[in-house]
This record gives structure tokens, C-alpha cells and sequence, in this order.
């Protein structure tokens, strides 16, 4: 994203600006306790250090879901999706703005691993996005003002599944990012409200990731370990975007978004471990609950 990018939907509905209640976490929190006892990560598996045994169409299996929070998200939906499907992504920013998001977090680890020579690895977060989540959003680019970024997603998985030179997969994936960008900016992206709502979605589909990967200490799906990492990845730079520069209050809650995100970097030692991982998607969980909280201040 680009901290340059003014709002252009001043009209939007209420419904993307809906102030976020404490029942909200209270619901939340409620949720997430049940997912975490009834072993909601059950359904995957992979191996621990090689690149996860699926077909494109294998990560879209699992069937988290989450309950609704904020306006336009947790309409149901699986995995990636389960924070904003059945959204309106044509007049919801929050929800328009998280999908693009979820393809960034893919896009990120991906770069990731192909820049420390895990191309395999890479190879399937590039595949994903288009597979999994362009399709969703892009009947909504036209109303956005946005021509879409098919051509430069296709263009990454090519330049990632021929192996090409590190050099040539930075300039592929810097063109496909501005390509994102410019389709932001066909929402309100200087929200603070709306931005801290996309950062809770991208921390609580983190969650129902992390929970895949990681179960009971080891290693189940290495592919859903590594999208948490990028979603909070993202959420993390949204925390630092000029949307919370509009006043001092808006200031202080991004500092404290950005020391809670910050705070779940030990969740992943590294992007390709060897052996357990001594972290729990609670921990993921329990920041979005707080991202609310936090975010109400924005409200008063």
C-alpha cells in the first residue's frame, strides 16, 4: 500500500463504519475459546520441512468460521475468506480493503522464501492468490476504479515457477504491488477506523491459519504456517499507515497496534523450522480481540 493514496468513496455505507462494540470481543473471545477446544486445525496436514502435499485447490479445504464483528466481515466463509465473505466488496471498504490485503500476505511470504532460496516453497503462495481470493474480489474493480492485476499475478508465478533470478522476481513482484495499490485506492484508505477493521480481520485470519499449521506444539501444515506469518505481516504495515497521522488519538492507537503485532513475532522462528514450534494461534486470536478494544478509542 501507499501512504500516498487518498480516500475516494466519501459516500460509503454506515455499515463499513459501524462502531465497534465490546460484545463484539465478548462474541469473539466466545468463539474463539470453542474453536480452540473443539481442535478446529484437525483437518490438515503436511510435512514439516518439505512443501506441503497439495494441489491449488487443496487450501481452500478447511471450513473455520468465525463469527461476525464488524460490518461486512465474518459472514462465513473458509479459511482466507472467513473474514469477509459474503461481503459486499463494492461498497464495503473494510472488507474490499482485506481481501487485497489476504493477496498481499500471500504475496509477501512468498517473496520471502523465494528471496531465501526456498523457491518450491514460494512457488504455491504465488499460485494461491489468483486461485483463491482475485476472483472473489475482482468483480468489484470496476465500480472501484481499478483495472485489476491479473496479468502482473500471472506474470510473479511465472517469473517464481521458472526460477528466475532474484532480480527479476523483485521487479515482478514491486510491479504487481503498485498494481495492488492503485486498486486500493479505490476505497477509503485513510480511515483509521476502517484500517484498524481490516487489521483485526487479517490478525484473526492469521489465527484460524496458525491453527491449521501448528497443532499441539508440531508442525501440520507448513503452508497455513507460513500465510499467518504473511497476513500479520501485512496488518502490521497497515498499523503504520498515514491513516492513523489524522489526529493524536488516531497516532496513539496505531503505536499500540504496532507493539501488539510486534509482539507475535516469536509465533514464527522461522519461516521453514526444523522440529516443533512452541506457539498457539490463541495468541493470534486474542490480539484481534484486542485490535477492538484498542480501536474503540477511535469511536469516542
Amino acid at each position: 500500500m501507499t501512504d500516498s493514496i487518498q480516500p475516494t468513496d466519501k459516500n460509503r455505507p454506515a455499515a463499513s463504519r459501524v462502531q465497534w462494540k465490546t460484545v463484539s470481543a465478548i462474541s469473539a473471545a466466545t468463539w474463539l475459546a470453542t474453536a480452540q477446544l473443539s481442535g478446529c486445525a484437525d483437518e490438515q496436514s503436511s510435512s514439516t520441512t518439505t512443501e506441503p502435499a497439495m494441489t491449488d485447490d487443496a487450501h481452500s479445504g478447511h471450513t473455520t468460521t468465525p463469527p461476525a464483528t464488524t460490518g461486512g466481515e465474518g459472514a462465513g466463509g473458509e479459511g482466507e475468506g472467513a473474514a469477509t465473505a459474503g461481503a459486499e466488496f463494492v461498497t464495503d471498504d473494510a472488507a474490499y480493503i482485506t481481501q487485497l490485503a489476504l493477496i498481499r500476505g500471500h504475496l509477501a511470504v512468498g517473496y520471502a522464501l523465494y528471496q531465501n532460496d526456498l523457491p518450491e516453497l514460494a512457488e504455491t503462495h504465488m499460485k494461491h492468490p489468483r486461485a483463491e481470493i482475485y476472483t472473489i474480489v475482482e468483480p468489484a474493480f470496476a465500480a472501484r476504479g481499478c483495472s485489476g492485476f491479473g496479468d502482473g499475478l500471472s506474470a510473479l508465478t511465472a517469473s517464481v515457477t521458472e526460477r528466475g533470478s532474484q532480480e527479476q522476481v523483485t521487479a515482478a513482484y514491486e510491479s504487481l504491488v503498485a498494481g495492488i495499490s492503485a486498486c486500493e485506492a479505490g476505497a477509503d484508505t485513510q480511515d483509521p477506523i476502517i484500517i484498524a477493521q481490516v487489521i483485526e480481520s487479517l490478525l484473526r485470519t492469521a489465527g484460524i491459519e496458525y491453527a491449521i499449521g501448528v497443532v499441539d506444539g508440531k508442525m501440520d501444515n507448513l503452508h497455513e504456517y507460513q500465510d499467518a506469518w504473511g497476513f500479520t505481516q501485512i496488518a502490521q504495515t497497515w498499523a503504520q499507515s498515514s491513516a492513523f497521522a489524522t489526529d493524536p488519538k488516531a497516532t496513539a492507537v496505531a503505536a499500540q497496534l504496532q507493539s501488539l503485532i510486534s509482539s507475535l513475532d516469536g509465533l514464527w522462528p522461522s519461516l521453514n523450522p526444523e522440529g516443533g514450534v512452541d506457539g498457539k494461534a490463541a495468541q493470534l486470536y486474542g490480539a484481534a480481540g484486542q485490535v477492538q478494544v484498542i480501536a474503540l478509542a477511535l469511536t469516542k
